[in-house]
């Protein structure tokens, strides 16, 4: 498959006003300066949340004083653009810094839904696995858009910075040769090493998975290794690559729907989808 098929020219990011944001924008400006990409922010102010505001009994849990207090629409608007003028100013001033060019949109709708819709002609995807919530499961948001989005995906850990070494999830198939096209792209950006995890159903179909990893990696004079793992699941594969760096995975074949969706939740490391 021609790496041409992976060039990243505009890369989206979701931003909400939390301290995941501000790391994920500095991921994204880093990956859009050596890509050469253009960064484009979107700041979705959820109608469902918004909807919510309006019923009589809505109310909110202070996140230090643990008090309960009412959410009033009106309080509520002016808090959300208070925090889309914060990110708009965070942007500019990421992107001025780091050279490149980029644009800010804040719209008003469902998140996913708004967010696949900005998607539509942009290359790379980056979003915060949990973004808001408290809760240690994905939210509907992400799990919708492992499910049904378009093209590459980062979903970022909070509080984990994108590193090296990438690890490519590689089964062998036609899509998972773009797996590893795009886990090239992001140890290139970091100028770090490669791990390829062949993962097959028995010994001799691991053995020569990696024989083809190997090839690949010395025909593109990546450095790394190949590590094998058979009948990989869920479990497996994030004790695998505990304590590494992005991991790239396929978003069919191998893991798919919510099978997929556990992949993701149970990694701690930040992950690439591959469509």
């Amino acid at each position: 498959m021609n790496t041409d098929d992976l060039k990243i020219r505009r890369v989206l990011l979701a931003l909400d006003a939390s301290t995941q944001s501000l790391q994920a924008l500095d991921t994204a400006a880093e990956l859009a300066k050596r890509l050469g990409a253009e960064l484009r922010g979107i700041f979705i102010e959820d109608i469902n949340l918004l909807r919510m505001a309006e019923l009589p009994f809505a109310s909110e849990i202070g996140g230090f004083s643990l008090s309960v207090r009412r959410i009033q629409l009106p309080q509520l608007e002016v808090q959300l653009r208070a925090q889309a003028d914060y990110m708009r100013k965070a942007m500019a001033a990421m992107s001025l810094r780091e050279g490149i060019e980029s644009d800010f949109r804040v719209v008003r709708g469902s998140v996913a839904s708004e967010l696949m819709l900005a998607a539509a002609d942009c290359d790379l995807i980056i979003l915060g696995k949990r973004g808001w919530s408290m809760s240690k499961r994905l939210g509907s948001t992400v799990k919708m858009i492992i499910s049904e989005g378009r093209g590459l995906t980062l979903i970022l850990q909070p509080g984990v910075r994108l590193a090296v070494p990438a690890v490519a999830v590689y089964d062998g198939t036609e899509l998972s040769q773009k797996v590893l096209d795009a886990a090239r792209i992001l140890v290139k950006v970091k100028d770090g090493e490669l791990i390829v995890l062949a993962i097959g159903e028995n010994d001799h179909e691991v053995a020569d998975l990696a024989d083809r990893a190997r090839d690949y990696m010395a025909g593109h004079g990546l450095e790394g290794h190949v590590r094998t793992m058979i009948r990989a699941t869920p479990r497996k594969l994030a004790e695998a690559v505990r304590h590494l760096g992005p991991v790239v995975v396929s978003c069919r074949d191998h893991f798919y729907g919510e099978e997929l969706c556990d992949v993701v939740n149970r990694i701690e490391n930040p992950v690439l989808l591959v469509r």
